[in-house]
């Protein structure tokens, strides 16, 4: 495991700045790739009520919402939790932390949580086991953890992420595949599936590989995906293609709860 660290004011608070620099997601969700692709994927073979956990903007949430699925949403920031209220007042909605969730004991099928676990400093095992606390047996998890890997290596490199400086802040953890497999394993799941997937590439932050009509906005980066130039994309392809574990953003464990 290695911890990035940045210069903001810490996690939390990299999160609430973040989401309320953007409005509330929308009703559409891209079902080709990350993470509509492995919600829909995961939504196929599980039944019963949804739980997405980190739900930000909402996304995955109001997608699922309007399709008729059981599903509530929750995350440990409140702003965005407000914005999504402010559009939609069916949406169930929770604020709270994954290492205490506020519900009983297998109530869920199956739980979401894209871009959560690597949120936390200390304490990713009692948050799968509270994860598994509530779902029932058999129940699925997809989940995505921060690829400790050269693609996020660079990306760092390219970001004010130097731990060892006076004054930084954690950001989020990285996790090779055997400390996911390993952690999953412990807190009673048995892993399914671990696919090495690309979300936002680290050739974006370069001017001369992004789509010239890119305009780096995360509000629809989140509905249509970043975009590359040609010869990006090429650059992209091959990278994904020889070297998927290197150059992947994170790894997407589909598990079970045994």
């Amino acid at each position: 495991m290695r911890a990035t660290h940045r210069s903001h004011g810490g996690n939390r608070d990299y999160w609430r700045l973040r989401w309320e620099a953007i409005e509330a997601d929308g009703t559409t969700l891209n079902l080709a790739r990350y993470p509509g692709r492995h919600a829909e994927a995961t939504l196929a073979r599980a039944s019963g009520a949804v739980l997405e956990a980190g739900c930000g903007p909402g996304r995955v949430l109001r997608y699922y919402h309007g399709q008729g699925r059981r599903i509530v949403g929750l995350d440990f920031i409140e702003a965005p939790l407000h914005k999504l209220h402010g559009v939609d007042d069916t949406l169930p909605l929770l604020a709270g932390d994954i290492l205490q969730l506020p519900f009983a004991s297998g109530v869920f099928g199956c739980v979401l949580a894209f871009g959560l676990y690597h949120n936390l400093e200390n304490g990713l095992n009692d948050a799968l086991s509270e994860t598994r606390r509530v779902l029932r047996h058999s129940g699925v998890l997809c989940a995505s953890f921060r690829a400790d890997n050269l693609q996020n290596r660079i990306l760092d490199a390219l970001s004010d992420s130097d731990g060892s400086s006076a004054g930084t802040h954690f950001h989020k953890m990285n996790y090779t595949e055997p400390e996911i497999r390993r952690c999953l394993s412990a807190a009673g799941f048995a892993v399914t599936d671990l696919e090495y997937v690309q979300n936002m590439p680290f050739l974006h932050k370069l001017a001369l590989l992004r789509h010239r009509h890119d305009r780096f906005d995360e509000h629809s980066a989140r509905a249509k995906g970043y975009q590359l130039s040609t010869l990006g994309e090429a650059l992209q392809r091959t990278s994904m293609t020889l070297w998927p574990r290197h150059f992947c953003n994170v790894y997407v464990a589909t598990a079970t709860a045994v």
